[in-house]
């Protein structure tokens, strides 16, 4: 049996992978392929993250992460990775399908270190004869907009200009792409690029499907999930959260805010508008991610003249 691993990045289209993948599951058997998350109510698959985390020695330490994992100590993670692995033998041994499938995107930002990624697959390949990593990249001028909206989302009390200071230097794909090339072999690792010229169709649901090998054409299309905040509800979030905290310390959502939120947001415009960069905000990205993104387009799109077409 073989294993495609959607791995991220985050902000990159992947709730939409999951949702269809878990709106499909039946069906993908009929193809052939094994969709079989270990804990049903998590449509993220973060057992995979938390397998290279915790397998090579560490621990996930994020207390919005363990409440939706539903772990806590070192201990109790492990137990958790252990009761993955048993799922996987068990399941190996019994499914009729070629191959399973999996997404993660945590899998790409916690696995950031090369005993992280051995340790993921090393843990897989007991399992499966074959294991590919799939993950997509956006434009970063897109990533650096969408992952504030995230920060907001989670309860993050921070200003736009402060999370621009923060992030900028944090998005070389390239380091991380050469670091999984070098870990699981480049012909096991599948970089996607999330702009309409370099997906099939101009979709990402098509792009990966293609990738896959799955035929897209008899299975349904999930509602879009995970829409970026507007302007707008943004700023409501800032300042509802000035009053009552966005999530309790166990890390859990807070109802409260939550029911403020909903009723407040009534009264802002719809669609509402969308934060944007700077001309300046541009060029710095620009500049801080041209010689990487260049590395990248000539490692693995060679094709391209540039990695991301010109905004």
């Amino acid at each position: 049996m073989k294993a495609i691993i959607h791995i991220g990045t985050p902000k990159s289209g992947t709730t939409s992978i999951q949702a269809f993948l878990r709106l499909n599951q039946a069906a993908l058997c009929e193809q052939g392929f094994r969709c079989e998350p270990f804990d049903p109510s998590n449509l993220a698959q973060m057992e995979l993250a938390t397998v290279g985390v915790i397998r090579a020695g560490d621990t996930v330490q994020e207390a919005n992460k363990r409440h939706a994992l539903g772990v806590g100590d070192h201990a109790s993670q492990e137990a958790y990775v252990n009761r993955y692995e048993d799922m996987l033998r068990t399941g190996a041994q019994s499914w009729a399908e070629d191959t399973y499938l999996a997404s993660g995107e945590q899998v790409h930002s916690w696995l950031s270190s090369p005993k992280r990624i051995a340790a993921l697959d090393t843990f897989l390949g007991q399992f499966f004869s074959d294991v590919r990593y799939v993950v997509y990249y956006r434009p970063q001028e897109e990533f650096m907009l969408s992952t504030y909206s995230e920060r907001v989302k989670r309860g993050e009390m921070i200003t736009f200009e402060r999370h621009f200071e923060q992030r900028l230097q944090k998005m070389n794909y390239w380091r991380k792409a050469q670091m999984w090339g070098e870990v699981v072999g480049k012909e096991r690792f599948v970089p996607r690029l999330m702009v309409k010229d370099a997906m099939e169709g101009g979709d990402l649901l098509d792009d990966f499907c293609a990738v896959a090998g799955i035929d897209r054409t008899p299975l349904e299309t999930p509602p879009r999930m995970n829409l970026s905040l507007s302007a707008e509800e943004m700023a409501l979030y800032l300042k509802l959260g000035r009053l009552v905290s966005a999530r309790k310390a166990s890390g859990a959502p807070n109802p409260l805010f939550r029911a403020l939120f909903k009723v407040a947001r009534l009264g802002l415009p719809r669609p509402g508008s969308r934060i944007t960069l700077t001309d300046d905000q541009r060029r710095q990205i620009h500049e801080v991610n041209a010689a990487s993104n260049d590395a990248m387009r000539a490692a693995f799109f060679p094709e391209r003249a540039a990695l991301f077409s010109a905004a």
